[in-house]
Formats: C-alpha cells, structure tokens, sequence
C-alpha cells in the first residue's frame, strides 16, 4: 500500500476500508514486492501471487532483470535489451483476457513486450511512443506511454481492442477473434521484444477490465 493511502486509513481508524486484489477471474499476478529471488542483485525468479503457479523464471544470468526500486516502490527494471522472463506453464483457453500493469517506462525501443504469448500471438507492451497491443498487427491505443509511473490495462475481446491508461480509455480498435487464448512460448518482456522499463505488477484476468482491480492498483501504487 502507498504511503498517503496507509496515512489516510490511520486517519479514518477502523472504519476504513482496505482494499484486497480481486480473485475472481485471476489468471497469474506477479508483485515486485513479493516472491522474488535475488541473485546477486537480479531477478532469477518471480513467483505467480494469484495461487495458480504460474511462476516466471530466468536461468541466463544477463538476462534477468535488475532487483531495484521506482519512485520508492520495488520494481524489476526490465534493460530493453535482452531481459526477460519465461513462464513454461502458462496457458489459458480462448475467451477475454485483461492485463494490468503498473509500470514506468525508460528506454522504449521499438517493440517493447511487457506480456507475450507466442501461440497464438498476444502482445502487449510499447510501440515507438503509445501503448499497443499485437495479434496479427499492430492496434494502437493512441495512448502515450512517456517516463512517469502508470497503469495501463489491455482488454482484448473477440473483435476489439481497448486500452485504459490511469482510468482513461482509448477507441477501441479491432482485435482479431482467433487471438485470445495464451500458450506457447509465454514470457514477461521477450527476448526478440525486450522491455525497456520498470515493472511493479502484472496481472492477467480470464474476463473483461474490473475497475475493482484497477481501484487496488490505486491504492497500493498511487496511480
């Protein structure tokens, strides 16, 4: 939780209500402050919050992603060069999916994956200066990414596209319907699309945006 929500639940007392990540739907759910092992400084593994073991690994050491902080809160920072994280066990069968993501881009390059599924394909992450997601070609949300710390949610359906960016929403776009399961090689950023940014959380829901998550979001990381 951040520091001015803890403070305002101090001030409101026992009455306040405090804020759990939704379970309903909850595919996998990875937190920088939680489950991640460190060697030497970086991370080797991060284990799936959501109680389905969906756990992401590394076992190329130049590879992992750098154990630090953005903006006071734990964060793994992605180099955009050849960071990653693969999940072997990760599928999930066709049907809506959101992803959530708290993150603070740095380097953006050209294609920057923060969740891919190779099979089919599912890609959302950065593209030159907007937030994107990639089934059989780019669908931009016309939602910039810049430097700051963000939210950013993808709902993808069968036949559209839509983006929410701190609460805001893009137009939505097409999506095409055969890209909605997850399987095949599944990764956190990707090493033919590397991140370039830090990451903080990352979930995946089998169902439509849940403002209820986002609100969690809100509270734990003050975006």
């Amino acid at each position: 939780m951040n520091q001015l929500a803890r403070a305002i639940m101090e001030r409101a007392g026992a009455s306040a209500p405090v804020l759990t990540l939704p379970t309903a739907n909850l595919l996998a759910a990875w937190d920088a402050r939680a489950g991640v092992t460190n060697v030497s400084g970086e991370c080797s593994a991060w284990a799936d919050q959501s109680g389905n073991g969906f756990h992401a690994t590394q076992g190329t050491a130049i590879s992992r992603p750098t154990i630090t902080t953005a903006d006071g809160y734990a964060s793994l920072l992605f180099d955009g060069t050849n960071d990653s994280l693969n999940i072997a066990s990760l599928t999930a069968g066709s049907g809506t999916k959101t992803f959530y993501a708290v993150i603070k881009p740095v380097a953006p390059a050209s294609y920057d994956a923060i969740f891919q599924s190779a099979s089919p394909m599912i890609f959302v992450g950065m593209f030159g200066s907007n937030f994107i997601a990639f089934d059989s070609a780019n669908r931009d949300s016309g939602l910039a990414h810049g430097s700051a710390r963000c939210r950013i949610a993808y709902e993808i359906q069968s036949g559209a596209f839509t983006a929410w960016k701190n609460g805001t929403a893009s137009t939505p776009t097409t999506w095409s319907g055969s890209n909605l399961a997850i399987g095949g090689a599944v990764s956190i950023s990707n090493g033919g699309n590397p991140l370039g940014a830090h990451l903080l959380f990352l979930a995946i829901y089998t169902a439509a945006r849940n403002t209820a998550v986002e609100s969690y979001i809100t509270q734990e990381w003050g975006v």
